[in-house]
């Protein structure tokens, strides 16, 4: 209950501050998904969460959890915890754990948001999930999170990926990294 209470409120915000564009929702497959974001602003996962056909997972920084309501609200909401700078072993067993129950994941790959609003290099922890979990990664672009109020805001979600055996998680995270600048509206 509190989950939809949540996103309905969440969505009137997000359609109130920004003026919304959805592009490809048709792309996120049935069963597990991994979808695999650029992060410049605060809004981006709340935005990308709200839209999604159904309940989205996310890894969330552990400092988000030190005030009780808050940490209650978004474990609610999906997010869980992560430890970051360090491989996060029990995040790490959460994530592959979602994903076989058939989930969606999504995941800021490049850790941190882009101060610059330009991506950084993607961090090899999405290509370990991919290479461990075999699921589809779907390349999903945010944009215009950092406009001011009634300006265009939203989310390409690009073709879903699969990877074969063989690439090593750096690899994989460099390729979904360059699909998900692909993605990226002309301004």
């Amino acid at each position: 209950m509190v989950y939809k209470i949540a996103i309905f409120v969440v969505r009137v915000f997000l359609n109130i501050r920004f003026k919304m564009k959805i592009i490809g929702l048709e792309n996120i497959p049935e069963g597990a998904t991994i979808l695999a974001m650029n992060h410049t602003s605060n809004f981006d996962a709340p935005m990308v969460g709200v839209y999604t056909p159904r309940k989205m997972y996310i890894m969330g920084k552990e400092e988000l959890f030190r005030k009780k309501f808050f940490a209650w609200l978004i474990t609610e909401l999906g997010c869980f915890p992560i430890k970051r700078g360090q491989a996060d072993i029990k995040s790490l067993k959460h994530t592959l754990k979602l994903l076989k129950e058939g989930n969606i994941f999504s995941i800021f790959i490049e850790g941190t948001r882009s101060k610059t609003g330009e991506m950084q290099e993607a961090k090899k922890g999405i290509g370990f999930i991919v290479a461990k979990s075999k699921a589809p990664v779907v390349p999903t672009y945010v944009f215009g999170t950092k406009n001011g109020w009634f300006k265009p805001a939203g989310m390409i979600f690009g073709k879903p990926m699969t990877f074969e055996d063989g690439l090593n998680p750096e690899e994989i995270a460099n390729k979904i990294a360059e699909e998900i600048k692909k993605l990226k509206p002309e301004q």
